[in-house]
């Protein structure tokens, strides 16, 4: 028999098996967040597999944080909702293998956001999107704390994201977020600071410009909403492109990834 060309095939492990049946039922929401799961006797039987196989899948499992497993008498496994920060991880990970500059990813959510505003001034809803949106900011008073601001900012991009209805976006821009949490914050919370120290000028313009893009997406004008976005974005990735100049994402503590 002639093999020349042929590739090896690679089994899977009989605990790869079982947690990709595991995960599959997880994801389809077959197992609810939640959920504990068969016990170990019921899996075993189930899937024909020894315990230390049903225990490695298990752990693949775990590592993934689709599930928790307690000891003990009253212990066992639950379904756990897919996480954005494992996604965020292993993300991180390759960043840092490929030297990925900080600045890079502010730019990337930065060519990002406009995309967001755009899709909410096509909505049936940007009259509601964008009352909802200045709603979140009118929670930014003069005695908010300069932590509770950025939770704010956090939070009106967030609900940006989900009002806007491209799934796919919001998780990619999650992502990206969860990736530079700790760097964002730190932006966000030094922009509040300065803001604090000037009169608040540089917090005032930053509101200004968001009501006029929300203006502009409950006017349905997404392409003019999309590019005043985009404008106002890139004038701060510029200044955060001077913050962090040669600063890359391995620089970021491991365990903020």
């Amino acid at each position: 028999m002639n093999t020349l060309g042929m590739e090896r095939v690679r089994v899977p492990k009989t605990a790869e098996v079982v947690a990709h049946a595991i995960r599959t039922q997880i994801v389809k929401g077959e197992i609810a967040e939640g959920e504990a799961l068969p016990s170990e006797a019921q899996l075993m039987s189930q899937f024909g597999v020894s315990r230390p196989s049903l225990r490695e899948a298990f752990r693949i499992l775990e590592s993934e944080k689709l599930i928790v497993v307690r000891r003990g008498s009253r212990g066992g496994a639950r379904a756990l909702r897919p996480d954005l920060t494992v996604a965020a991880r292993y993300l991180g990970l390759l960043m840092q293998f490929e030297g990925v500059l900080l600045a890079d990813v502010f730019q990337a959510r930065a060519l990002i956001e406009p995309v967001a505003v755009r899709l909410l001034a096509q909505s049936e809803n940007c009259v509601e999107s964008s009352q909802e949106l200045r709603d979140v900011l009118a929670q930014m008073t003069a005695e908010s704390t300069v932590a509770q601001r950025v939770d704010i900012w956090l939070a009106f991009y967030q609900r940006m994201f989900e009002l806007a209805g491209n799934e796919t976006i919001r998780i990619l821009y999650g992502t990206l977020t969860e990736v530079i949490r700790r760097e964002l914050i730190d932006s966000i919370g030094e922009s509040m600071s300065e803001s604090e120290s000037d009169g608040n000028s540089s917090a005032r313009r930053s509101q200004k410009a968001v009501s006029r893009a929300m203006d502009l997406v409950a006017q349905g004008k997404g392409e003019e909403a999309a590019q005043f976005w985009m404008g106002q974005m890139l004038t701060i990735q510029e200044s955060v492109a001077q913050q962090h100049r040669l600063k890359t994402v391995s620089d970021i503590a491991v365990d903020q990834l």
